[in-house]
């Protein structure tokens, strides 16, 4: 009797792509980058090995996004699209985190507060991307708003000085919601909108 055997066919890869975005984006939301953005750790001398490790854990986060949508079943076009938003939006939130750590950027504080939520750019990054390789309708990018709930609910929780724990559960459950419902949202509108102009 023999085993059946795997083939790298789209099926499989479709499943690699789907773990692999999930997993980063859990990663992505789990991980605490707070040393990451401290400004002593980037002062020209390393105080500690933290830095490194976010540093290392920033870096593998870039790394499985770009993996899971370069082997997506998907045109080239697509996947590259999708790269370039994991790879802009992530250095850029970690480029503009640094230099709001040391004081370079600084007001108005609640913009930044928003635009570098942690939750934000996650869903930004893993919906955004994995809309762009599923090819969805351009009308399906709407469910994307589904990304400002992390920020509001975040300023709500601080406003409440909800603990640190309650607060990274909420913020982590709202992101898995979001995401996995914005996919089948998108999947939704994508179909409806394809079966009307057909």
């Amino acid at each position: 009797m023999t085993s059946p055997r795997v083939t790298f066919d789209a099926g499989t890869r479709y499943g690699i792509a789907l773990v692999g975005v999930l997993f980063a984006a859990y990663l992505n939301i789990a991980t605490g980058f707070t040393t990451f953005l401290q400004a002593v750790d980037f002062g020209g001398t390393l105080g500690s090995d933290d830095s490194i490790v976010n540093a290392v854990q920033f870096l593998t986060i870039v790394g499985l996004y770009v993996a899971s949508f370069a082997i997506a079943p998907a045109p080239g076009a697509h996947r590259l699209a999708a790269i370039t938003l994991a790879c802009v939006v992530l250095f850029l939130w970690a480029t503009l985190g640094i230099e709001r750590s040391i004081g370079n950027v600084t007001e108005p504080i609640d913009l930044w507060l928003f635009v570098l939520n942690q939750g934000f750019i996650t869903l930004v990054v893993s919906l955004g991307g994995w809309l762009l390789v599923r090819q969805r309708h351009p009308l399906a990018f709407v469910v994307l708003i589904v990304a400002i709930v992390p920020p509001i609910v975040a300023a709500v929780l601080r406003d409440a000085s909800v603990t640190s724990g309650a607060y990274q559960l909420i913020i982590e459950g709202i992101v898995v919601l979001g995401g996995i419902g914005g996919a089948w949202a998108a999947w939704a509108i994508d179909r409806a909108v394809r079966r009307r102009s057909a």
